[in-house]
């Protein structure tokens, strides 16, 4: 129950980054996501996937999120969906810029984003490299 929580929690801050993050339109961001892409495809991936009301797969590119039971997994695509559509959605988004570490594990990604309520938000999104390939860190 305890790990549950924790990965509730994490989860709903990782969720937070699509309500500030955006990312631009294109056919890439339709593709799966794997070693060989950059960190900025897989938050445009994220991002896509949110834009398309597709919560669930959104939440795939989160370190961590292959640990969750299905219920678990559910429960968060709900809660991002609720997020989400209490600002009208996500209608654009761009990738403004991608900087990966010196070590080559970690990278940030900065965004912007609307929202069907008008809003346009910045963001930065941090990555780390996983045996996976790139995925959203949950802080």
């Amino acid at each position: 129950m305890k790990k549950t929580i924790i990965f509730a929690l994490a989860a709903m801050l990782a969720c937070s980054f699509a309500f500030v993050s955006c990312g631009q339109s294109g056919d890439s961001a339709t593709s799966v996501v794997g070693k060989k892409n950059t960190p900025s495809a897989v938050v445009e991936k994220s991002l896509k996937d949110l834009q398309n009301k597709d919560y669930k797969a959104a939440l795939m590119q989160t370190e961590g999120i292959d640990a969750a039971s299905e219920e678990d997994i559910v429960a968060l695509a709900e809660l991002a969906k609720a997020l989400y559509e209490s600002n009208g959605g996500l209608t654009d988004y761009e990738i403004l810029g991608e900087e990966i570490a010196e070590d080559g594990q970690s990278a940030t990604v900065k965004t912007k984003y609307t929202f069907g309520n008008g809003e346009v938000k910045e963001d930065t999104e941090f990555l780390i490299l996983t045996e996976n390939g790139w995925k959203m860190k949950m802080m």
